[in-house]
């Protein structure tokens, strides 16, 4: 009979162990452990602490692995990739919480924000927790609370190390876990109900009492495994005395709770006004008050124990391995201490708004969190139906657990994971998660902690401050012991004990003061060795040695700027990435890198940097030329595109141009006298500005008949000479905000100054053509007024105005005349300029050009837009001068949006970025000859672009889409001239070509010329 019994049994695990083999591999199960035990399954393979146990298993089986706890299928997941499928494409599915003992007891039978299952009830209670508990106005109306506890420890462990009394140099040992749990419970009953429990001036409270019974309980029977949950016969079998524990305890927890209910309920109803929220339970009960058969006595008491359960140890924990790591690591410590003393100084305690200053501070509490998670395994989740996971086949029911401990510490994901680095996360910014799931310490998806922004600042705030008030050390010599315990948090095996010294007297004071100017001389010192060794490391673009703190490289700059990095490039490479005061730029000057920025990355490097000029002259920051990359501007530019500078209105209005060099021709006829000298600087400047304000506002403020608006005139020129004597200044403050907040120079009041009077000039003109537009009883919706004119820019802008009155606003209308002025000016006048003085220098061209006009034009009339197509030499001058002389030599800065990669460099987000058009354009590896003066270059090419070589009105999004007006000037007006009369340098010297500082090449010295008239011209001119 017995020998029966065991051939049975035999046989039983035998199919027991060949079905599940089959069954595993038919349903594309992931990997399991060969040995699943009938009963237990693999709850024989673990051991404590859970987290490294895992880690074991997924090492040797994967990343994907299915588990048997007892009668529970589970999946293990320890990769990054399978974690974010998770928490993503799959995240609804695993919205759930599986059925545990604690969460029948402690979470209300599965009710409560934590153990609720998925659905409308979930949603509800996540909305109040984030809207009515957690939301940054909550989290600000109880920041109080946060900082007057944080000072309440201060101020224990300073009185605590006086207690040796004076010149008693013995370091006081503080037992932290205590210090830290105490602090987080405070904080966290104090938002709840107002009331402290731990700390001065409670020691006789029964209440306080009865609260840390509970609270030592409640984390001992939740950090307790209930193996009840994995066996159910346990349980059946009333071996597992947990749930009698859990039952009782819900008990005294359900009645304390209640009681501070009933009691602000109490103090509610005496109160002579309910509007009162100054706690999580007041602003429950007022929600109470309207849905009352919503928020129940039950939900809130649920409220409460989840916001106390869940912000107090997490928080505290990670304080106390925070402080482990830095007493085992003092150098660590010793570059806090210097950044806040840097960054916020003696004078006054860390506050919250401190802590976006404090960069390597959150470093320090990323690393921790990296290392030593709160939930080293999250909570546990359950999908809700069949799902596939890395391509395995995951079963409806199945718990999840996410070892994050594992993913954090993989040496495959993260350089020395098991070495104390805060550096590694420099460069994060708050609250953002590093990629591909890699960093997940609150949980991720719809179950992910609401309470991530609460924990942030507790933890930066304490660690803080106890970082700014004292110096901490070791208990002895040796390092302090990081052995990881048990329970649901990663609490320490021992608690941690460390020694604070008593308070500096002035002696000290100032021996730490003479410290800390040792430590700031050695900070300089190797401010600039870290600075140059990180930009290798991170794989930044070359930069030129050293990086001085403060200026960064402006120390390297002389003027002309183009010239200058030129030289700095043609050292250091054509990709660099410099420092300019606090801004990080990149300087590119090859075709290849420059076509990677405006075609791969131009969406990247489509915003604007917030440059001074931008935020006074560019309307803070939203006219067309300044405003960041998105629907505002692409209506500017749409607006610019087709109702300003498209062909078919740049065509319409081709009659201001003609008319405009035709009254500069008949100046000169009229002034002609043998070798005549002119200026020439001023009459192509003149002529541009007539141009332009002829297409904006149908005014010229310049040349003949301006008597009759001669102070109009006035005013209109005094504005032009200071916006070109201002927009053309280099403003140091944009690159050392010190100097611009103590207003160093005066150029931000003069360029307000500036903005005033231009706006008011400007509406004045808008306002005089709506009178016109409303005294007229017939406007046309084209481009012709009621009397058969043509429309200029203004009446354009306000017959839209009136179909789109909340678009086309007159801030908008003045903002794109201003633009179209200053781009449409100074750039074609320098660009006039510089070909004529290359002609003068060069007078075989000149005689060259004079042939092709007579040839194809004659001299029965004048060059007219239409000729230019058939003068292609006239273009090849064109385009030689705007290589030569780029009017924009540095392209107008843009500025990343995100991280990107340039020529296999790594370009960090908010970096600025100069194309040194001047060097691409004249670099003897591009152009041959590229110094001489050779039109001819350019023969058989069409347009103004050479692929990436010759880009002289910028390329991608934010090119110049004043292009086609630019050339046509361009073209007319040196036509024009050439056509009408001879050109000579005044002298035998060559004409001075030194460049002018400013943000367009000007000419330093403005050309003069002498000229006279050309007998084959003397019958038309005397005509005209």
């Amino acid at each position: 009979m017995e020998t029966s019994f065991w051939h049975c049994f035999l046989i039983f695990i035998f199919l027991y162990y060949l079905a599940k083999y089959f069954l595993g591999v038919n349903r594309n199960l992931p990997p399991s452990p060969a040995l699943s035990l009938p009963i237990i399954g693999h709850l024989y393979l673990l051991k404590k602490p859970l987290h490294r146990t895992l880690a074991k298993l997924s090492n040797q089986y994967g990343p994907i692995v299915f588990l048997r706890f007892g009668s529970r299928p589970v999946l293990l997941v320890s990769s990054p990739s399978a974690a974010e499928e998770c928490f993503t494409e799959k995240d609804i599915i695993f919205a759930n919480r599986p059925r545990l003992l604690a969460g029948k007891y402690l979470g209300y039978n599965y009710t409560s924000l934590v153990w609720a299952s998925y659905g409308h009830h979930w949603r509800n209670l996540r909305r109040i927790a984030s809207l009515e508990i957690l939301s940054s106005n909550r989290l600000h109306m109880f920041y109080n609370i946060r900082v007057d506890e944080v000072r309440l420890l201060c101020q224990r462990l300073f009185r605590g190390s006086k207690g040796g009394g004076p010149g008693d140099d013995q370091c006081q040992i503080v037992d932290m876990k205590s210090m830290f749990f105490e602090l987080t419970l405070d904080v966290m009953m104090r938002m709840i109900a107002g009331k402290r429990y731990y700390g001065d001036n409670i020691s006789g409270s029964e209440e306080a009492r009865k609260f840390k019974e509970i609270v030592t309980e409640t984390f001992r029977l939740s950090g307790a495994t209930n193996i009840g949950d994995f066996l159910p016969v346990l349980k059946w079998a009333g071996l597992d005395k947990t749930e009698t524990k859990l039952v009782t305890l819900q008990g005294k927890r359900d009645k304390f709770m209640q009681d501070l209910i009933d009691e602000h309920r109490r103090i509610r109803i005496d109160s002579a006004s309910k509007d009162q929220s100054r706690t999580m339970i007041d602003g429950l009960l007022s929600l109470q008050e309207t849905e009352p058969e919503y928020y129940t006595d039950d939900i809130i008491r649920g409220m409460m124990q989840v916001m106390l359960s869940a912000g107090s140890d997490t928080s505290a924990g990670t304080m106390e391995w925070a402080l482990s790591n830095l007493l085992n690591n003092p150098k660590t410590l010793l570059h806090a201490q210097l950044e806040i003393d840097i960054n916020i100084g003696q004078g006054r305690l860390i506050e919250e708004s401190d802590l976006s200053k404090l960069p390597y501070l959150h470093g320090i509490i990323k690393e921790t969190l990296r290392m030593y998670p709160a939930d080293p395994v999250l909570a546990p989740h359950e999908s809700s139906g069949e799902c596939t996971i890395g391509g395995y086949k995951v079963p409806r029911g199945t718990m999840l657990l996410v070892n994050m401990w594992a993913i954090q510490n993989d040496p495959k994901l993260w350089e020395e994971p098991s070495k104390f680095k805060p550096e590694r996360f420099k460069e994060m910014m708050e609250g953002e998660r590093d990629n591909e799931y890699k960093l997940l310490p609150f949980g991720a998806g719809r179950r992910g902690c609401p309470g991530e922004g609460l924990a942030m600042k507790m933890v930066g705030l304490a660690l803080g401050s106890l970082i700014q008030c004292f110096e901490w050390k070791r208990v002895g010599e040796e390092m302090v012991n990081m052995s990881e315990g048990t329970g649901l948090t990663m609490p320490k095996a021992k608690p941690l004990l460390a020694m604070s010294p008593p308070p500096v007297t002035l002696i000290d004071y100032l021996k730490l003061e003479a410290i800390m100017f040792l430590h700031f001389v050695l900070f300089v010192a190797l401010y600039i060795l870290t600075d140059h060794l990180i930009k290798k490391i991170r794989n930044l673009p070359p930069s030129p040695f050293p990086t001085l703190p403060i200026i960064g490289h402006l120390y390297l700059f002389k003027k002309p700027l183009h010239r200058s990095l030129s030289k700095i490039s043609s050292k250091y490479g054509p990709i660099l990435l410099l420092k300019f005061g606090s801004r990080s730029v990149l300087l590119v000057t090859s075709p290849s890198a420059a076509e990677e920025c405006f075609t791969k990355n131009d969406i990247v490097f489509a915003n604007r940097p917030h440059l001074l000029a931008g935020k006074h002259i560019g309307y803070n920051y939203t006219n067309l030329v300044w405003a960041p990359y998105g629907d505002h501007w692409r209506n500017l530019r749409k607006i610019s595109s087709l109702e300003i500078l498209s062909n078919n209105r740049l065509q319409t209005l081709s009659f201001v141009r003609m008319d405009e060099i035709r009254s500069v021709v008949r100046r000169l006829y009229q002034h002609n006298h043998q070798n005549q000298t002119v200026e020439m600087q001023s009459v192509f400047f003149e002529l541009t500005l007539n141009v332009m304000m002829r297409m904006i506002a149908g005014k010229r403020y310049y040349g003949e008949n301006v008597a009759e608006i001669d102070q109009e005139a006035k005013v209109f020129r005094e504005i032009v000479i200071e916006t070109f004597r201002l927009g053309g200044a280099s403003n140091i403050g944009d690159f050392l905000p010190l100097l611009r907040w103590v207003g160093f120079g005066g150029l931000e009041k003069r360029l307000m100054i500036l903005q005033q009077k231009r706006e008011r000039f400007m509406q004045n003109l808008v306002e005089e053509y709506r009178r016109r537009m409303e005294i007229s009883d017939k406007e046309s919706e084209n481009y012709v007024d009621g009397s058969g004119n043509k429309k200029n820019m203004i009446q354009v802008m306000l017959s839209l105005q009136k179909l789109e009155p909340e678009y086309y606003t007159d801030e908008n209308i003045r903002s794109l005349m201003l633009v179209l002025l200053i781009a449409g000016t100074d750039t074609s006048a320098g660009t006039m300029e510089w070909a004529m003085s290359l002609l003068l220098n060069n007078p075989d061209i000149l005689k060259k050009a004079q042939v092709e006009i007579d040839n194809q034009i004659g001299s029965d009339h004048l060059i007219d837009e239409i000729d230019l197509a058939k003068l292609p030499y006239l273009r090849c001058i064109i385009n030689e001068t705007l290589r030569m002389y780029p009017v924009g030599p540095l392209l107008v800065p843009h500025e990343s949006s995100e991280d990107c990669k340039i020529g296999g460099y790594n370009i960090p987000r908010g970096t600025m970025l100069l194309v040194n058009m001047w060097a691409i354009q004249n670099d003897p590896k591009n152009w041959e000859e590229p110094r001489k003066f050779k039109p001819e270059r350019f023969e058989g090419f069409e347009g103004t672009r050479d692929g990436f070589k010759l880009v002289p009105f910028g390329s991608g999004r934010r090119s110049c889409p004043g292009e086609s007006l630019a050339m046509r000037m361009l073209g007319l007006a040196l036509g024009s001239l050439i056509q009408c009369f001879e050109w000579e340098r005044v002298g035998e010297e060559i004409v001075d070509m030194t460049e002018g500082s400013g943000l367009t090449l000007s000419k330093a010295q403005p050309l003069q010329a002498k000229y006279r008239l050309r007998p084959t011209m003397i019958k038309l001119l005397s005509q005209i």
